[in-house]
């Protein structure tokens, strides 16, 4: 049995969480329609109900005895997703995640695939989901930094740095490709390195201010940051790289395949060509006249 002076920081599923767990689709359907109590019932919510029902069938669930082994007896002998704290950490379900590591759930190693729950938390803003995992042993890496960054959570990007997480160019790639300018201005006032894959990603995703930042506090750019705004499009952020003296091959642009092309640019390229598209901000027009054919 649990020692009497065990501290229990979770709750066990409510009776409304098993009801409409054991309802089928249509009548959650229904239920959802209704003007009550919502049920956010996830895959960690029914991958811990599965493992309560299975112990339970062998009257062996004892809610404050024995929980550390209660998912040793019934893995793999069930069907349970291998991520249940990091699928808790997705959905902010920190009760989930308490309750789960309380019965013997493990931290699932992360890989290409698959995030631990330090970053599942962090990518989607959770940040006590966060602060948890990292406390209860979760492992963590500077992906973890980069998806805070990459996702606009400051709060849980400041945790992680206050917490010693490591970061890397990708941390201030990942904002500025995402226009999030709060987490790129302060990782760069906290030392966070850069490079040309920052700019060029910004006009990529035609994060504008986030590329005029970048230029305007040293971060270097190449021919690349021109080739990303042109394929996609985004023309403001072509304009502003070459206005500012970004190089592009101009002729190795135009003799790939047209259909690719986004017009706009496409005219630019042109304008740059004749000489009709000027490289100063103050004297370029949009209306300037594409040279007839």
């Amino acid at each position: 049995m649990a020692a009497a002076n065990e501290e229990i920081t979770y709750a066990l599923p409510s009776l409304l969480e098993l009801a409409y767990q054991a309802c089928s689709r249509d009548q959650r359907k229904r239920y959802d329609e209704l003007p009550v109590v919502t049920v956010d019932l996830q895959v960690c919510c029914e991958s811990l109900l599965k493992i309560i029902k299975f112990n339970s069938h062998a009257d062996r669930f004892q809610p404050r005895g024995h929980r550390r082994f209660m998912f040793a007896k019934v893995h793999p002998k069930c069907r349970l997703i291998n991520n249940i704290c990091e699928m808790a950490a997705f959905h902010g379900h920190i009760n989930c995640m308490k309750f789960a590591r309380a019965i013997g759930v493990p931290w699932y190693t992360p890989n290409v695939w698959q995030r631990s729950a330090c970053d599942e938390a962090a990518d989607k803003g959770h940040m006590e989901c966060l602060v948890y995992a990292h406390a209860n042993g979760s492992p963590w890496s500077r992906w973890t930094c980069n998806f805070a960054a990459g996702s606009g959570h400051l709060d849980c990007l400041k945790y992680c740095r206050d917490n010693g997480f490591p970061w890397d160019e990708f941390t201030c790639t990942n904002a500025a490709q995402n226009g999030r300018m709060e987490c790129l201005v302060y990782v760069r006032q906290n030392g966070c390195p850069w490079n040309e894959d920052t700019c060029s990603m910004a006009a990529l995703n035609g994060k504008l201010k986030c590329l005029k930042y970048c230029r305007e506090n040293g971060c270097p750019w190449d021919s690349f940051t021109c080739e990303m705004a042109a394929s996609t499009g985004k023309l403001d952020c072509l304009r502003y790289a070459i206005e500012n003296g970004c190089e592009w091959d101009i002729d190795g642009y135009l003799s790939a395949f047209h259909g690719m092309k986004d017009p706009s640019c496409l005219r630019y390229a042109l304008k740059l060509k004749h000489g009709l598209a000027k490289t100063n901000a103050s004297t370029s027009s949009p209306d300037d006249v594409i040279p007839s054919k």
